[in-house]
């Protein structure tokens, strides 16, 4: 849908009943598919949580803040103290801490460099996503232009940080600047990376002690990156280097996919 259709609903939009507007909306999320079935299991990796919240854009580029108070859940209801017009186009965005205002008619949705560990998943407002409701009611499906690489750790030591960089120095993270005119969450090419950064950081808060039971340390980074493979360093609670690792196999990442690498041991 064009410029000039988004325009035109929105100016249309407020000559109607204002019964017509909603402070409510659904938001359904797709699930990544994943190299290791095992990983998965038979339920759902992604989850709303009671505090999540997205950013929704109107035509004109105006935010309204929507929050959901359930929890453990795929489909879910967000409410906001703004109303919006259900006929209306929009797209929205998580996490809404993220996305910044409309800036010189861009979206600008931040995938953070610093992450933090969650044994097997990753931190609130970590994963962004985004959806398109294509002006025809108030459901949203939300996708990423990001992947997951998710690295199983065993050892005897205790981890402060985790530095992954690919060995092309590919960008990992940065800001995916979005155009929300003719907006379309399943085209990765829609986001377009600025301000990059080349290495994601994963911290431990407090220390990661290792032991005989893997625990999955998991990277959301862009499209694309680790054709040739990638380089970590683990570090300790003190900033030193335990140990440099390094693969040269190609493990793209692909949208909405988890990349699971082999159990790899730290001494």
């Amino acid at each position: 849908m064009g410029l000039c259709a988004l325009v035109t609903i929105a100016a249309t939009s407020c000559q109607k009943n204002e019964e017509q507007f909603t402070n409510r909306i659904t938001a359904e999320l797709t699930q990544p598919n994943s190299d290791g079935k095992t990983y998965i299991g038979t339920g759902n990796y992604l989850m709303w949580n009671s505090g999540d919240q997205i950013k929704v854009y109107d035509a004109a580029g105006a935010s309204h803040l929507f929050t959901t108070t359930n929890h453990d859940v795929v489909q879910t209801t967000f409410v906001s103290n703004d109303q919006i017009d259900p006929n209306a186009a929009y797209c929205a965005f998580y996490p809404a801490a993220n996305s910044s205002d409309l800036t010189g008619g861009y979206v600008y949705l931040t995938l953070n460099a610093n992450q933090t560990f969650a044994n097997g998943s990753f931190a609130p407002n970590t994963y962004p996503i985004a959806a398109y409701n294509g002006g025809s009611g108030t459901a949203f499906t939300f996708h990423s232009p990001c992947g997951v690489l998710a690295i199983p750790l065993t050892g005897n030591c205790t981890i402060g940080s985790i530095e992954i960089t690919g060995n092309r120095g590919e960008a990992l993270a940065g800001q995916l600047r979005v155009n929300p005119v003719g907006f379309d969450p399943l085209n990765p090419t829609n986001f377009t990376l600025v301000n990059p950064v080349t290495t994601i950081t994963l911290t431990c808060p407090g220390g990661l002690t290792l032991s005989s039971t893997p625990q999955t340390c998991v990277f959301v980074t862009r499209m694309g990156a680790f054709t040739q493979g990638f380089t970590v360093v683990v570090k300790g609670t003190d900033n030193s280097v335990i140990t440099t690792l390094t693969t040269t196999h190609n493990n793209m990442i692909l949208p909405e996919f988890i990349r699971l690498m082999p159990v790899v041991n730290i001494q």
